[in-house]
């Protein structure tokens, strides 16, 4: 019996003085895989909401508003508009 409980030290030197949490950190598998994939799923949403977000010029919003120290409102995207609109026509057109 003692040489059994012996060997049960030497069986899993990960769980030797180790909190549960930091034990679940060094086990690989299929626990670790689920959540490096979850956290690479969170990067891509972030990726695309924020590309979105400058395609739609909600981030340009953003910015000017912040450039004016103005907050959301119905006059202040009628200002951004004018803005975006101004900017567009000092640009040189190609064709």
């Amino acid at each position: 019996m003692s040489r059994f409980r012996a060997s049960l030290g030497t069986c899993h030197p990960e769980r030797s003085g180790m909190p549960a949490k930091r034990a679940s950190r060094v086990v690989e598998g299929p626990l670790h895989s689920i959540r490096s994939l979850w956290e690479r799923m969170i990067a891509a949403r972030r990726l695309a909401t924020a590309t979105l977000r400058e395609i739609f010029d909600e981030s340009a919003y953003d910015r000017f508003l912040e450039r004016q120290h103005l907050v959301s409102s119905a006059g202040a995207y009628a200002s951004f508009c004018r803005d975006q609109e101004q900017s567009k026509a000092r640009r040189p057109r190609c064709c």
